[in-house]
């Protein structure tokens, strides 16, 4: 399996603390079936875990992990908050943020906690011109989606792809959160599946989330679903 949300590089965001901590989850997620991550540190105004940054602590942990045996391979990647446009329309001309996995044609993008941002379609429509294929991280944790669902149709009609989090699938983001993914699901509007794991407590937990996915939406749906994630990596 592959995890395309994590926080487990070391001391970059509110993840992993240090190496020790990010090698133990990789251990977790090694256990849990999985064997691709691709690592996902916040960019946003608190965290702004610029691409270098990511590049240099990919290496420096695949290299940790290697010596200790860990047989799981790390991608590069960010989780890029849309504060506003004037901070994504910064970093997108300064190249500040990575996309995910080797290929560079996807990127993780989440809403801000507070409110949907109504530049998101434009900022979308652009990702779409240059031929990236925009991720948004669990809708089905933002409120306002939950509430009106009309603007995630529309980002879903501009070719945005959902990642629904193994946790809210199981419960752990509270019963409306598993409740909307889990429609998502049904309504065979999830792209992707990953775990946002942040430490060995909200740890990787992949294998229970596709459980979820397949029991709804069947194994054939499951088998899509993971080839649609390899494609990323």
């Amino acid at each position: 399996m592959i995890d395309m949300h994590i926080h487990i590089l070391p001391g970059v965001d509110d993840g992993a603390k240090n190496l020790e901590e990010s090698v133990a989850m990789a251990r977790i997620a090694y256990a849990d079936g999985i064997r691709d991550i691709v690592v996902t540190p916040h960019f946003n105004g608190t965290f702004l875990t610029t691409a270098d940054i990511v590049h240099r602590k990919v290496e420096e942990l695949q290299t940790e992990l290697d010596r200790q045996g860990v047989g799981i391979r790390l991608h590069p990647g960010n989780e890029v908050r849309l504060e506003n446009r004037a901070f994504f329309d910064e970093h997108w001309r300064k190249r500040s943020f990575a996309y995910l996995g080797t290929p560079g044609a996807y990127l993780l993008f989440e809403e801000r906690w507070t409110d949907y941002d109504a530049d998101t379609p434009e900022i979308v429509q652009r990702l779409r011109d240059a031929d990236i294929t925009p991720v948004l991280a669990h809708p089905e944790r933002h409120f306002f989606f939950r509430e009106n669902p009309e603007p995630l149709m529309r980002l879903l009609e501009l070719g945005v792809w959902t990642q629904v989090s193994a946790d809210s699938l199981v419960g752990n983001s509270g019963p409306e959160a598993q409740q909307f993914g889990r429609w998502l699901i049904e309504a065979g509007l999830v792209h992707t599946l990953a775990t946002d794991a942040h430490n060995l407590i909200r740890k990787p937990n992949l294998s229970a989330g596709m459980a979820v996915f397949e029991a709804l939406a069947g194994p054939a749906e499951r088998a899509k679903l993971e080839a649609r994630m390899s494609g990323i990596v």
